[in-house]
């Protein structure tokens, strides 16, 4: 590859090159090959173009940047080929796909209602009481996770795409970009962002680098966090398998206290069986005791 295959382009031309039909083909059947490598007859063959100079031309198009041409002469996708196939399949760009109500199992914090799911490809994921109409937890999920899934099944992968994001955004590393993120406490976050209504402060990520931003429920940062774990497993909770939405300390108001705002000191109380304990987080969302 010359030096000037490896020179950057802006995001307008990256995004034109693979504007065209054919050449999303070209990009699809590679991801769907067996060994993800493909020779030029048979790619051109799966493509189903005819006329081999223009499937050379659409293919010369993506060689380089999307597209690689192996020792051996077949031609495989690279890591931003493999990117653009993903978003295909993920369905974010193209889908519009809707879950009016997947029951899922558990009851609402405050009427002790049932629970479920829906989905809109713009607003994401939403657990709600279907009694009170409560939200215990709303947040970006994409088409692709329907696909083959519901009731309890849909609510797992929810949930855990939930606490993939939100993990590796504490550890600033954007979920999205792999990019730093800013981690702070915050009282100002919009009502319709916030994963958790009602809570007095949320956890805002924000990355430094793309548009991904998060507002959670302050004990979304205790879930990982290890004297936390180990005291609910004593207690009878395994925080790894219990969602989101049966565990007090992330989505209940009342388990959230503000000790000081200048500097942020914000108690979190967590209860497990009969025994409780408080965690307290600094304006970094940093667990600076348990308690």
């Amino acid at each position: 590859m010359v030096e000037e295959d490896r020179a950057d382009i802006s995001p307008e031309a990256a995004f034109g090159l693979v504007g065209h039909e054919l050449r999303i083909g070209i990009l699809r059947e590679l991801g769907d090959a067996d060994e993800q490598r493909l020779s030029f007859s048979a790619l051109r063959e799966r493509v189903g173009e005819r006329d081999s100079g223009k499937f050379n031309y659409h293919l010369s198009k993506l060689e380089g940047r999307f597209v690689a041409k192996t020792g051996s002469g077949a031609y495989a996708l690279t890591y931003p080929g493999h990117r653009v196939v993903d978003a295909i399949h993920d369905g974010a760009f193209h889908q519009q796909h809707g879950v009016e109500r997947e029951p899922l199992s558990g009851s609402c914090i405050d009427c002790g209602g049932g629970l479920a799911f829906t989905y809109e490809t713009i607003r994401g994921g939403r657990v709600a009481c279907v009694a009170c109409g409560r939200r215990h937890l709303r947040y970006p999920f994409d088409p692709g996770g329907l696909v083959d899934r519901s009731g309890d099944e849909l609510g797992r992968a929810f949930d855990r795409v939930a606490r993939s994001t939100w993990a590796r955004a504490r550890a600033d590393v954007c979920p999205v970009c792999s990019g730093h993120v800013e981690v702070r406490v915050r009282d100002d976050a919009p009502p319709k962002a916030v994963a958790v209504r009602g809570h007095p402060v949320t956890v805002g990520f924000d990355c430094e680098q793309c548009s991904y931003h998060a507002d959670v429920p302050a004990g979304a940062i205790l879930l990982d966090h290890p004297e936390v774990l180990g005291f609910c497993y004593e207690h009878g909770v395994d925080l790894r398998e219990r969602p989101l939405w049966e565990l007090p300390f992330v989505v209940d108001p009342g388990a959230v206290a503000v000790r000081n705002d200048d500097p942020w000191e914000v108690a979190v109380t967590v209860t497990a069986g009969d025994a409780e304990r408080v965690a307290v987080l600094d304006e970094s969302g940093t667990v600076t005791r348990f308690d």
